[in-house]
């Protein structure tokens, strides 16, 4: 509901005790750190401190170790007092020492037996050869070449029958012929250029393959099946030393996780001669707290102030939302984070994204539905859009029962309006002429609402900022608001009310002076604040241009209230596909009416939710946000450690 109040903090201390204290920082969890050297004169000879990261390699090293025992790196509880970077790499060595030989074993096997297993699948297309693979390669005055030749390339070997080469085929599939080739040594060379045009691919028989093809076979599975067991008696003792380490390993890489992000924090310090100096932000509730921290570092002086005591340092952002508008957090990112000064939009952005949600997509069945797979989502997969499906699906679900929609069923419910209200059927039928004028008429008020609402909204913060061009005369201010209330009553007395209160006065008091007050803004404000210059460029590109500007705010006024139509749009659109679809079931039967309903009210859910969802949004991003959320927020990012990325 609001923006999370920051005090700024300043840290003065000795050197020897910047390392406690940065780690007092860290360990706290919301401090905010800010580069020190932006804040202070180098010329007075303030510099950072420089200096390669002794916990860098060994984060490395307890990666490469976590690799070879097979050990998933995670959090675990730990103490980083007393280690050092010395006593730290002393027990990865050890460990690494032990784990290095069993690791190039289980190398060295596993590669043997990919190499034998890939030999082995080669070996299986020559089976048709009978001759000893010996007696071939001994051969002085015939080189022979073993392979695959595509079937299309197998047909063209009769062109080349005046060439003294023989090709032997073993074995064939769709896509290739698998033999060997002979050929005279002296001619060896252009033999192989021909087959190379001809795409043959040539196999390796490797050097320990002996006897035929069968034979060597044969032997390859020998000798697979006993790599094989002696790779699991390596994995077997691997998985000794893994369970004897894995607390340690895990309880040394939170280590150096920790000290690699206290020593990686020194970039935001200042240093002048033996004095630190290290600024941010904490939120202000934690003040005390974190001054604690720091009463066993003598030297080091903790100074609180309030959060715009530096110029130079914008506050982070930390929003401040309760259980139900807090996932609506995620809408208010895309578009952007307020800044310190702007008021926390969430709030409104949850209940009107919940209620036009609800409204536009108002089935009992399916909302509550999409309730269910919001927390399914959320549970399973924890995605925070999960969490905004549970909400925006019981809105659904209401609206659905004051609609009276169950899964497209329009009268399902009505013995219980009968009982209840002593209605005879629903209150409220979608399709009769009256309803239909009702719910574009109401969309068009809920828009004024909004819009009036979000207008108002920026002349507080206009007013709160001292900015009246904003708060007064601009088009989203105190004028803006009048003209734009005004001139939707107008219409409304014109089109049902005929009061007689638009008249001449009315006009020229409640819509041409306002609009003559925002076209004159510029003006007004420098007259009122004595700053800048009522007329920078002239008073000719003054008029053209403000003129332009003026007729553009008139029609987002129009087109913005407009823009709401599609709230009652869309109520008309989901009952309309649902009556297609309860239609299509009654066509096919009572056999297959049950499928074509469930099946269709997927599809329904599935295509006008998302549909619905991106409206609302766009709804809140243009005809709400435009109209008061500037944004450009510092997002508040506090000093942690991530066990999860090893290379954070």
């Amino acid at each position: 509901m609001a923006i999370e109040k920051m005090a700024l903090i300043n840290l003065i201390g000795n050197l020897e005790d910047l390392d406690d204290t940065l780690l007092a920082c860290l360990r706290s969890g919301f401090f905010h750190p800010e580069v020190a050297i932006h804040t202070t004169d180098t010329s007075h000879g303030f510099h950072v401190l420089e200096g390669e990261n002794p916990y860098a390699p060994l984060l490395t090293q307890a990666r490469r170790l976590s690799v070879d025992l097979d050990i998933s790196l995670h959090e675990v509880p730990f103490s980083a007092d007393g280690y050092t970077p010395e006593t730290v790499k002393a027990y990865l060595d050890a460990l690494q020492k032990q784990s290095a030989v069993l690791a190039e074993q289980k190398r060295a096997v596993q590669e043997n037996i990919l190499q034998h297993e890939q030999a082995l699948i080669q070996l299986k297309h020559l089976n048709g050869l009978n001759i000893s693979f010996d007696d071939i390669f001994s051969c002085r005055y015939v080189k022979s070449r073993f392979g695959r030749l595509p079937r299309d390339s197998y047909e063209k070997l009769s062109y080349y029958d005046d060439r003294k080469f023989f090709f032997f085929s073993f074995d064939c599939d769709k896509e290739y012929h698998w033999g060997v080739y002979f050929a005279p040594a002296t001619k060896a060379a252009s033999i192989d250029d021909i087959f190379t045009s001809l795409y043959f691919e040539r196999i390796r028989i490797p050097d320990y393959a002996h006897g035929t093809p069968e034979q060597a076979s044969a032997n390859l599975t020998a000798v697979i099946d006993s790599e094989k067991k002696k790779l699991s008696e390596i994995e077997s003792e691997i998985a000794v030393l893994r369970n004897k380490e894995e607390e340690k390993l895990l309880e040394t890489y939170c280590i150096i996780c920790f000290r690699h992000k206290v020593f990686e924090m020194r970039k935001y310090v200042a240093v002048l001669g033996n004095r630190f100096y290290a600024v941010g932000f904490i939120p202000k509730a934690k003040d005390a707290a974190f001054a604690k921290e720091f009463e066993p570092l003598k030297s080091v002086s903790y100074v609180s102030k309030p959060y715009d005591a530096d110029p130079s340092l914008a506050p982070p952002v930390k929003l401040k939302n309760n259980r139900f508008t807090r996932p609506f957090e995620m809408f208010v990112n895309m578009y952007s984070l307020p800044s310190y000064k702007d008021i926390d939009p969430t709030s409104l952005v949850a209940i009107t994204y919940t209620l036009l949600f609800g409204i536009m997509f108002g089935d009992l069945g399916q909302g509550l539905l999409l309730s269910l797979i919001g927390l399914i989502v959320y549970k399973w997969k924890k995605m925070p859009l999960g969490r905004i499906m549970i909400r925006i699906g019981f809105s659904s679900a209401f609206f659905g029962l004051v609609y009276g929609s169950v899964f497209g069923y329009e009268h399902l419910l009505d013995p219980m309006y009968k009982a209840l209200f002593g209605l005879d059927s629903k209150p409220i039928e979608i399709f009769d002429t009256s309803t239909t004028n009702m719910l574009l008429l109401a969309a068009i008020a809920i828009g004024i609402i909004l819009i009036v609402t979000s207008i108002s909204i920026n002349i507080y913060l206009g007013f709160r900022s001292k900015d009246y061009e904003r708060a007064v005369f601009g088009h989203n201010g105190i004028a803006g608001l009048v003209f734009y209330l005004a001139a939707a009553f107008a219409i409304v007395d014109m089109m049902m009310l005929n009061s007689g209160i638009v008249n001449i006065f009315y006009v020229l008091g409640l819509i041409v002076l306002p609009l003559l007050l925002i076209f004159f803004k510029k003006p007004l404000t420098t007259l009122l604040t004595h700053r800048g210059k009522a007329f920078e460029n002239g008073i000719g590109e003054f008029i053209i241009e403000n003129f332009f500007e003026l007729f553009e705010y008139v029609l987002s006024y129009l087109s913005n209230s407009m823009s709401f139509l599609r709230v009652g749009g869309f109520i008309l659109s989901h009952a309309g596909m649902m009556t297609v679809v309860m239609s299509l079931a009654e066509m096919v039967g009572a056999g297959a009416g049950p499928i074509v309903v469930i099946f269709g009210n997927l599809f329904v859910m599935c295509l006008e939710g998302l549909i619905v969802g991106i409206q609302v949004l766009r709804l809140e991003f243009y005809e709400i946000f435009s109209r008061n959320f500037e944004g450009n927020g510092k997002p508040y990012e506090p000093a942690t450690v991530s066990y999860q990325d090893l290379d954070a």
